[in-house]
């Protein structure tokens, strides 16, 4: 949870209520509700079946300060004004209409609550080692690949300041941070993750579907990451923009 959510937990207090906006599967959201014992969490995404683990795991471990909701962003069915702090990581990036989120978000703040937001943004991918034209052009055809299937628009960390400020949050600020991968076993592991995803069916025919790239070249990106992988001085670090906007 400190990778993703760390930016927010200074600002967190034991009687809180905090919401989780496109909680997923909900890992970050178990970790929210040890920060917060005698306040409760509620976790919100559209998607039942995403949390339906966490949900019994929360019940078995006797979690009784968090709550499971299925609902969406745009349209949240709580009063005004009920949240002492919101977390949103990785959603704004999904939508066709962030701002319309955002501002949900700053509906269902108290006065003088906080929202952390987190979201990618790709231009500032760092690849280093040898023979990073293969990696390179993996996040090149991933990026295509997002906007025309609209999966998510890969450099929306840019817009996060811009997108709180006009929604008329009193207060806004942005800022960046880097994960790496910079040990033999973490550039190991990421570099098999995107071998698999080269050679990932459903990948692969919506590559070639939209034209992006043949599917010949995916076989070739594969073997590049494993290249790759496996010289010495490979490093990655990828960065999420974050904001914290107080209403």
């Amino acid at each position: 949870m400190e990778v993703y959510a760390g930016f927010l937990l200074p600002y967190l207090r034991p009687g809180m209520a905090v919401l989780d906006c496109g909680c997923g599967e909900a890992t970050i959201t178990m970790g929210l509700a040890e920060v917060v014992p005698d306040g409760r969490v509620v976790a919100v995404d559209l998607d039942q079946d995403s949390f339906a683990a966490a949900r019994c795991y929360a019940e078995w471990i006797g979690r009784n300060n968090l709550t499971f909701v299925v609902a969406d962003g745009r349209q949240l069915p709580f009063h005004d004004a009920v949240f002492d702090a919101v977390l949103c990581h990785s959603v704004l990036e999904t939508l066709d209409d962030p701002a319309r989120t955002v501002a949900e978000l700053r509906c269902v703040t108290k006065p003088g609550g906080v929202v952390g937001a987190a979201s990618v943004e790709y231009s500032g991918i760092i690849i280093g080692g040898e023979k990073t034209a293969g990696p390179r052009r993996f996040y090149d055809i991933r990026q295509q690949l997002w906007r025309v299937e609209r999966i998510a628009e890969p450099n929306m960390g840019r817009r996060l300041r811009e997108l709180f400020a006009e929604a008329g949050f009193a207060r806004v600020e942005a800022f960046a941070g880097y994960i790496s991968y910079g040990t033999p076993d973490l550039v190991a592991a990421f570099a098999r993750d995107r071998v698999a995803e080269c050679r990932d069916p459903e990948l692969r025919a919506a590559v070639a579907r939209h034209g992006i790239a043949p599917v010949e070249e995916l076989n070739d990106l594969a073997t590049a990451w494993v290249e790759w992988g496996a010289n010495p001085g490979a490093f990655f670090a990828f960065p999420w923009c974050r904001v914290l906007a107080w209403r």
